[in-house]
C-alpha cells in the first residue's frame, strides 16, 4: 500500500471492508482470530496505522523492533504486563506499548482497536 503523503488519511473504524485475517503468533490459549484492515503505510514501511480486530483467547505480544499507539473503539480486553500488572481496556481507553513490551493480550469475547505502528 502506498499513500499519497500530502493527503490526510482517515481511518473507519465501522464495518472492516476486505479485512486480512489472521491468527497470534504466540497463542496461549483459546482460538483467536485476528482481522486487520491498514489504512495507511508511510516513511518507507516504518509507519503503520489501522485497524485490528481479535476474537477471544489469550496470546503473547511482542513490540521488539516497533512501537505501537492503539484506541479501543469496541469490545473491551486486557493487558497484562510481564510483571503481574493488569490493564482493563475498553472503549475510548488509549495505550501505548513500548519497543520491546512484552504483555500478554486476554480478550473475553472480542475486541477492535485503531492502532498506529513505527519501526524502529
Amino acid at each position: 500500500m502506498k499513500n499519497d503523503q500530502s493527503r490526510l488519511v482517515r481511518i473507519d473504524a465501522g464495518p472492516m471492508k476486505n479485512p486480512v485475517p489472521g491468527k497470534p503468533r504466540r497463542p496461549i490459549s483459546g482460538d483467536a482470530a485476528f482481522r486487520t484492515v491498514t489504512a495507511f503505510e508511510g516513511n518507507g514501511g516504518k509507519a503503520e496505522a489501522g485497524v485490528w480486530e481479535s476474537t477471544a483467547g489469550v496470546f503473547q505480544s511482542n513490540t521488539t523492533g516497533y512501537i505501537e499507539f492503539g484506541y479501543i473503539v469496541e469490545g473491551a480486553a486486557r493487558l497484562v504486563d510481564p510483571d503481574g500488572t493488569v490493564h482493563e481496556l475498553t472503549v475510548g481507553e488509549a495505550f501505548v506499548m513500548p519497543e520491546g513490551y512484552t504483555g500478554r493480550w486476554e480478550v473475553d469475547q472480542f475486541v477492535k482497536k485503531i492502532y498506529f505502528i513505527t519501526r524502529m
